[in-house]
């Protein structure tokens, strides 16, 4: 299994459990070897709030 592969499984396993709500949105955030991006994120309305790079 490479990097990418574990990344995978790994993302959908905590994914499971974690959803974002207006109340409480949930904050994902890619580290890529140059950026960090950063993304706030209402799943039940199925949108981005806000979202940041470096």
């Amino acid at each position: 299994m490479g990097r990418r592969e574990a990344r995978d499984r790994r993302h959908s396993r905590v994914r499971k459990k974690v959803h974002g709500t207006a109340a409480r949105p949930r904050l994902a955030v890619y580290k890529s070897n140059r950026y960090i991006y950063a993304q706030i994120i209402d799943d039940e309305g199925g949108r981005t709030l806000a979202a940041a790079s470096s």
